[in-house]
C-alpha cells in the first residue's frame, strides 16, 4: 500500500519513487533503485565475490559455463531490496533449479571456499538475502527466509555432489553434514546480525546505547564471521577426516563464536569482556584436552584467524577505553593465557620464533591502534569542550548586548522623564503629570521587552516578538524616533531592499543605543542628526548631536556597555565603528559595514521629529 501522498520510497528510504501505471513509472522506479546506496554497496560486494569465482573458473576447461550459474541468484538478491519475499523465494528456487540443471548437463561444482559445493558469490548472496529479509522484510520474514534458504542450500549441495560422485541419490555423510551445517550456520548468523543492525539503526524504539553499539560494531561482527568461515574451511580437512571425530568440531566452533561475541561487546566493558575471552580460551583448551587423548593430536588445527583478530580488537579497546592500570592488567592476562594455551596445544616444537615474532608484532599494532584512538578521543573531547565554551561565551555576549539594547533604552527614558518631573513638579504640575505618564509608558515597554527577550531565550513564541526580526527597518526607525523623549531629530534614510535581517537589526540597535546615549549624556543638545545610506558598497550609519557639554558619567552609577555592544555588532558584520566628540561640538557615532546590493527607492529625506 502506498503512503497517503501516493509516493513510495526507495530501498533505503532516501528518494521518492513514482510507481504509477505505465512503463515510464516502472523505469523510474528501477532507475532510482539502482542508484540507491544500499543497492550500490550490495552490487559491489556481489560483484567482487563473483569476480573471484570467475577468475577461479577460468583455470578450468569447462569453467566458463559454470561461471554463469550464480548470476540469476545474484539478480534475485538485488531484487530483494525492493521485494524481500520475492527475492528470497526466487533465489531459493533458482538455487535448487539451477543446481538440478547443472547436474543434468554434467556440470560438477565443487568448491573449498565458503560452503562446500557453493560458489563464494552464492554464499555471499545467501547471507545477503537473510540480512535483507531481517532488515527490509515484515515481522517474521526472517523466520521464513532462514529455513527456506537453508533447505535450498542443502538441496543444491546434494544435487551438485550427486553429479560429482555420479549418483542421482547421493546422501551426505556425517562429515559433510557437520561441515555444511556449521558453515551454513555461520553464514545465516552473519546475515541475521547485519540485518538486525540495519533494522535497529532505523528503529527509533531501540535504546540509543544499543543503536550506537550496533552501528559501530556490526562491521567487526561481519568481519569476524567471515574469518570464522575461513577458519572452518581451512581446518576441515585436517580435523574432520575420520567420521568418528565430526562432532568434536563443535567445540572449537563454539569457542570461535564466543570469542567473537566478546570482541563485539568489548567497547561496553573492555576489562570484563577481555577476562571472559581469556576464560573462554582456557575452557576451550581444557575441553579439547581429553578429546586429544582419545582421538590423537590436534596440532594440525591451524591458528584461528578469527581468534587473533578478536583478541587484537580487545587489546585495542583496553588501550582506548580502560584506565592505564586496568588496561595493563587485562592485556597481560590475555597474553599469558594465549601463550599457555598455544604451548599446550602446539608445543614448543611447533611454536617457532617466526610465530612468536608475528604474535608480538600484532600485539604492538593492537596497542598502538588503541592508543591512537585514545589520543584522538581526547583531542575530540577537548575540541568539543572549547567549542561549547566558545558557544556559551558567544551566547552570553549576545544576551548581554540584547539585554542592554532592549532594557537600557527604556530605563534611560524613565530616568530622563523622572528628572524632568522633579525639575518642573513645583512650578508646572501638568508637565509633571505628563512626565509621569511617559514613565509609566516606558516602564510598560521595558516590561514587554523583557518578556519578549525571556520568551526568545526559552524558545516560546511571545506576542509581539515578531517585531524583533526587523522586517521593516524604516518603520521601526520611524517608531523609534517618534517615541524618543529628547531633542529634535532630523533623520535621512536611503535603505536598500535586500538588507539582511541581522544587518537591519544591528542598524536599529545602534541607532537605539545612540539615542539612549544622547538622552543620558548630551546636556544642552537641541538637535540630533541621523543619516543612513549606501555609500561606495558600504552601508553607512551616522548619529550626531549638537550638545555643548558631554556628561561622561551616566546618572546612577558607573559607565555602561553601550559603545562596546555597538562595536561588537559592527565587528560581527565585518565593518568599522568610531565614536567620539564632534566638530565643533557634540558627539558623533559613525559606523559602516560592507554591503553590495541594488539600492531601492525606499529612502526618506528629511524625516523630522520635533
Amino acid at each position: 500500500m502506498l503512503p497517503p501522498d501516493g509516493v513510495s520510497r526507495s530501498a533505503d528510504g532516501d528518494a521518492p519513487v513514482d510507481r504509477g501505471a505505465g512503463g515510464g513509472g516502472r523505469l523510474r522506479f528501477w532507475t532510482m533503485e539502482l542508484l540507491a546506496p544500499a543497492r550500490r554497496w550490495l552490487a559491489a560486494l556481489l560483484g567482487l565475490a563473483y569476480l573471484f569465482d570467475f577468475v577461479l573458473n577460468l583455470a578450468r576447461r569447462d569453467g566458463l559455463a559454470e561461471a554463469l550459474l550464480p548470476l540469476p541468484l545474484l539478480a534475485f538478491t538485488l531484487l530483494a531490496l525492493a521485494r524481500p519475499l520475492l527475492g528470497v523465494v526466487g533465489g531459493a528456487l533458482w538455487l535448487v533449479g539451477g543446481s538440478y540443471v547443472a547436474a543434468v548437463n554434467g556440470q560438477a561444482v565443487i568448491t573449498r571456499v565458503g560452503i562446500e559445493t557453493l560458489f563464494l558469490s552464492e554464499t555471499v548472496a545467501i547471507g545477503a538475502l537473510v540480512a535483507i529479509a531481517v532488515w527490509r522484510g515484515k515481522r517474521g520474514a526472517a523466520f521464513v527466509a532462514i529455513p527456506v534458504l537453508a533447505v535450498a542450500g542443502m538441496a543444491a549441495s546434494v544435487l551438485r555432489l550427486s553429479q560429482h560422485y555420479s549418483s542421482y541419490y547421493y546422501l551426505l555423510d556425517s562429515h559433510q553434514l557437520v561441515v555444511m551445517a556449521l558453515s551454513g550456520g555461520v553464514v545465516l548468523l552473519g546475515g541475521c546480525i547485519v540485518g538486525y543492525a540495519l533494522r535497529t539503526h532505523d528503529d527509533h524504539g531501540t535504546s540509543a546505547q544499543t543503536r550506537q553499539l550496533i552501528r559501530r560494531q556490526w562491521p567487526l561482527a561481519a568481519a569476524l564471521l567471515v574469518l570464522i568461515l575461513v577458519d572452518m574451511s581451512s581446518s576441515t580437512g585436517a580435523v574432520l577426516n575420520p567420521v568418528g571425530r565430526d562432532l568434536i568440531y563443535l567445540v572449537p566452533v563454539v569457542f570461535l563464536l564466543a570469542t567473537a561475541a566478546c570482541a563485539v561487546l568489548g567497547p561496553i566493558a573492555p576489562v570484563r569482556y577481555t577476562m571472559i575471552a581469556a576464560v573462554v580460551m582456557v575452557g576451550a583448551s581444557m575441553a579439547l584436552s581429553p578429546l586429544t587423548l582419545i582421538f590423537g593430536s590436534y596440532s594440525m588445527f591451524p591458528v584461528p584467524l578469527s581468534v587473533a583478530a578478536a583478541h587484537m580488537a580487545l587489546v585495542a579497546y583496553l588501550a582506548r577505553y580502560a584506565e592505564r592500570g586496568k588496561a595493563a592488567a587485562g592485556v597481560g592476562a590475555l597474553v599469558v593465557v594465549d601463550v599457555l594455551v598455544a604451548l599446550s596445544v602446539y608445543g614448543m616444537v611447533d611454536l617457532s620464533w617466526e610465530f612468536m615474532f608475528i604474535a608480538g608484532f600484532l600485539l604492538v599494532v593492537a596497542v598502538a591502534t588503541g592508543q591512537y584512538f585514545r589520543s584522538r578521543d581526547r583531542e575530540r573531547a577537548q575540541s568539543v569542550k572549547v567549542a561549547v565554551t566558545g558557544a556559551q561565551q558567544a551566547e552570553r555576549m549576545a544576551l548581554a548586548r540584547e539585554l542592554h539594547d532592549v532594557v537600557a533604552h527604556h530605563v534611560t527614558g524613565i530616568v530622563v522623564a523622572a528628572q524632568a518631573a522633579r525639575m518642573v513638579g513645583a512650578t508646572n504640575p501638568a508637565a509633571a503629570v505628563q512626565a509621569m505618564e511617559r514613565i509609566e509608558a516606558a516602564g510598560g515597554e521595558a516590561l514587554a521587552a523583557m518578556r519578549m527577550l525571556v520568551g526568545s531565550m526559552r524558545g516560546a513564541p511571545v506576542a509581539g516578538a515578531e517585531g524583533q526580526a526587523t522586517m521593516d527597518l524604516a518603520a521601526d526607525l520611524r517608531a523609534l524616533v517618534d517615541n524618543f523623549a529628547g531633542p529634535e531629530i532630523d533623520m535621512t534614510m536611503d535603505l536598500p531592499d535586500s538588507l539582511p535581517p541581522e544587518a537591519g537589526r544591528s542598524v536599529l540597535r545602534i541607532v537605539q543605543e545612540a539615542l539612549t546615549n544622547v538622552g543620558k549624556h548630551a546636556r544642552g543638545a537641541t538637535k540630533v542628526t541621523i543619516t543612513i545610506g549606501v555609500v561606495a558598497d558600504e552601508l553607512r550609519l551616522r548619529v550626531a548631536d549638537d550638545a555643548t557639554r558631554v556628561e561622561l558619567r551616566p546618572p546612577g552609577g558607573s559607565g555602561g556597555y553601550g559603545l562596546v555592544g555597538m562595536r561588537e555588532r559592527i565587528d560581527l558584520l565585518g565593518g568599522r565603528f568610531t565614536a567620539g566628540p564632534g566638530e565643533p561640538n557634540g558627539w558623533v557615532v559613525d559606523a559602516g559595514f560592507p554591503f553590495r546590493a541594488e539600492r531601492a527607492g525606499r529612502g526618506e529625506q528629511g524625516v523630522d521629529r520635533g
